[in-house]
């Protein structure tokens, strides 16, 4: 990968998991043999070069090929004659990549780990809890910047632990200064049911 922009990738990997909602941003290793084609289009190329553009194709497939600034491209023939492609005027594509999973864009290759671990399906569920409780601020016209008590009931020992285990997370994300768990006080300011797949939490918050 170029060092530019290996470099910008490193600057906003922050912004780019926020984006795409990923867990981990990892650069592909030098070792990964790929080997990058260039296949000019012949009807792009046709009317710029002429009777040249079968040559043009023939020696790009045989590696004549010398990478310019601004994605230009220039081929060699065996006369050592120059021709300089614009962007648009080839493809790219990869020989040896493995493409489970993989998006392609120019120069730049991204490869997917679509595994979803446990802990992964934990951190998903926080999200979603994190979402219905900010849209339960909402529903109860509280301020952005308020910080409520919250309260959760639950039959179902796996979500009653992710809410311990991810206890300051959801304080943070839904601005809550206290979390309560099956407490019977009569005073709240709204209550929703939350569903996740079979297993339900009763949640109710209170200024």
């Amino acid at each position: 990968m170029p060092t530019q922009i290996a470099e910008l990738l490193k600057k906003y990997w922050d912004i780019i998991q926020e984006e795409v909602n990923v867990k981990q941003i990892e650069l592909l290793p030098d070792s990964l043999k790929i080997t990058k084609i260039y296949k000019p289009i012949w009807s792009q190329i046709s009317s710029k070069f002429a009777k040249d553009t079968g040559k043009i194709i023939q020696f790009s497939k045989q590696w004549n090929i010398q990478e310019l600034e601004d994605w230009k491209i220039k081929v060699f023939d065996d006369q050592k004659n120059e021709r300089t492609l614009e962007k648009e005027d080839y493809e790219i594509a990869y020989q040896w990549l493995d493409w489970n999973n993989i998006a392609v864009d120019g120069n730049i290759i991204a490869k997917l780990d679509l595994e979803i671990t446990p802990q992964l399906q934990k951190e998903w569920t926080v999200r979603e809890i994190s979402r219905f409780l900010n849209q339960m601020r909402k529903d109860a016209d509280y301020n952005v910047d308020a910080k409520v008590t919250m309260m959760y009931e639950t039959q179902d020992d796996n979500l009653s632990n992710i809410i311990q285990e991810f206890w300051d997370s959801l304080k943070w994300e839904a601005l809550l200064k206290e979390i309560i768990k099956d407490n019977k006080k009569p005073q709240w300011d709204v209550f929703a049911l939350f569903n996740n797949e079979e297993s339900t939490i009763n949640f109710a918050l209170k200024k």
